[in-house]
């Protein structure tokens, strides 16, 4: 990896975890500017890059650094029940990289950031039941979970990934890309 790239991931590490502390507390899954700081890592730095700069995100939190929402952080966060949508991070970026990088039509490259998204949601879901259910024995049916992680955030979370890829495409045509 050259320099120039490493201080690239790093950069979107730091705009990822600067994403986590704009929040908005909604229930147990708040709303944060995260997401679009993923997406624009993928498509900026590619899927592997972008991928890179999400695990690097990932790992200065659980070592104890409060880089996720609310300013929380250590391994303590893994049996948050948004924990999952963190996860979810890590193929949003992937689908991204492939969505921004793609020499398809703008329309095929929202579908492909669209599945990024709809991953995303499907991870965070199934974590935020698995921790609800099992380890703070809560029980959550399907429909609540989806009320509380779903719902609330899909289209706005659809809508702004759509924006930020158009964002990163004007980005790239001016040359803005590793």
């Amino acid at each position: 990896m050259k320099t120039k790239q490493l201080i690239l991931v790093a950069l979107f590490a730091a705009l990822i975890a600067i994403g986590a502390q704009i929040s908005i507390p909604i229930g147990p899954v708040p709303i944060t500017l995260q997401a679009p700081m993923v997406i624009l890592a993928g498509c900026l730095l590619g899927s592997r890059y972008g991928v890179l700069s999400v695990v690097v995100y990932i790992l200065i939190g659980l070592i104890g650094i409060p880089v996720f929402a609310g300013g929380s952080g250590g391994l303590a966060s893994l049996v948050s029940p948004s924990f999952g949508f963190i996860i979810g991070f890590l193929p949003l970026a992937f689908f991204a990289g492939l969505a921004a990088r793609s020499e398809s039509s703008l329309f095929m490259s929202g579908i492909i950031v669209t599945i990024g998204v709809l991953i995303l949601f499907a991870i965070g879901l199934v974590y935020f039941m698995i921790i609800m259910n099992y380890v703070m024995v809560s029980p959550v049916s399907v429909t609540k979970a989806i009320m509380y992680t779903v719902t609330p955030f899909i289209v706005k979370d659809l809508i702004v990934a759509v924006c930020t890829l158009l964002f990163s495409r004007v980005l790239i045509q001016r040359g803005v890309h590793v």
